[in-house]
């Protein structure tokens, strides 16, 4: 197994370049999120990124929004420019580690926002409570219950939610809408076959 040496970004520069490339790729990151997958990995410390941030929004590379104990950050021209230009100068091992952790961290804690998952203790097991919550109000789309006998289950289940939520969701609904807003085989086949007749 090969030794990967651990790589930490010191001078500010390159911390600017790191967090201009991330908000690039991801479009916008809050301040728990950018620390979650550069400090929370030893890429930066704590410290310099604090500073890294204060500077560049004086810089005006990058906005934030914030919103009662929480802080947004938002690319600018001028950051989407260093990214662009600069981040090759970046070790590419560093830049797709972060960016994969970015991806992980922002999908994840965006879908609870709109996914509330909970683990309810029956007297024979335990269930798995899914809720796909309305965002624009009213009352929710979709309410799963699932039965696990024990609690390593219906932690497991949940994990295996977290990790495709979309297909779970998309499996349940294409259950009951089988045949009436699916396209099947046949259907398409036909559709083509009668394009070629009109070719010809």
């Amino acid at each position: 197994m090969n030794y990967i040496p651990k790589i930490t970004l010191y001078e500010p520069k390159d911390i600017r370049i790191l967090v201009a490339f991330l908000l690039k790729k991801i479009g916008g990151m809050t301040k728990e999120e950018l620390l979650c997958c550069t400090v929370d990995k030893e890429y930066v410390r704590y410290f310099d990124m604090i500073c890294c941030l204060i500077e560049m929004e004086e810089m005006q590379l990058v906005k934030c929004e914030r919103q009662d104990d929480n802080e947004m950050y938002y690319p600018t021209a001028k950051s989407n420019y260093l990214a662009i230009e600069l981040a090759d100068q970046l070790p590419m091992m560093l830049r797709e580690d972060v960016l994969y952790c970015a991806k992980k961290i922002t999908s994840r804690m965006r879908l609870e926002s709109s996914v509330k998952c909970e683990i309810i203790t029956l007297d024979n097991g335990y269930q798995l409570y899914i809720r796909f919550l309305n965002e624009t109000g009213g009352a929710d789309l979709m309410e799963l219950k699932i039965f696990a006998p024990t609690l390593e289950s219906a932690k497991s289940m949940e994990k295996k939610f977290f990790d495709n939520p979309a297909g779970a969701y998309r499996g349940v609904l294409n259950s009951f809408i089988q045949g009436y807003l699916s396209v099947s085989e046949k259907e398409i086949q036909e559709t083509l076959d009668e394009t070629n007749t009109d070719l010809f």
